[in-house]
């Protein structure tokens, strides 16, 4: 069986405080992500935001870059090179 059957890294299922727990990064910054166009996390009905596997890998690359000195439109370039959509 493919490891990607069964697996649901895209299933919402972490809230903030547990993103923040799992990744070291504070609420502040995911937020920033998100604002700036890097990071997408599902969400509640009540617009709660939840996390999802691949949302929280996404997290800790983006804060590596981010160190690193690469601003937002540089990670987001990268990230879409990585996943095989850049210049779509």
């Amino acid at each position: 069986m493919p490891e990607s059957v069964g697996r649901r890294d895209d299933v919402g299922k972490y809230v903030m405080s547990i993103a923040e727990a799992m990744t070291g990064v504070d609420a502040h910054r995911i937020r920033r992500y998100e604002a700036a166009g890097v990071l997408k996390p599902g969400r509640t009905e009540g617009g709660r935001r939840l996390f999802s596997d691949a949302d929280i890998a996404t997290i800790r690359e983006v804060a590596r870059l981010e160190g690193e000195g690469i601003n937002f439109k540089g990670i987001r370039v990268i990230l879409e090179m990585r996943r095989g959509s850049a210049g779509r």
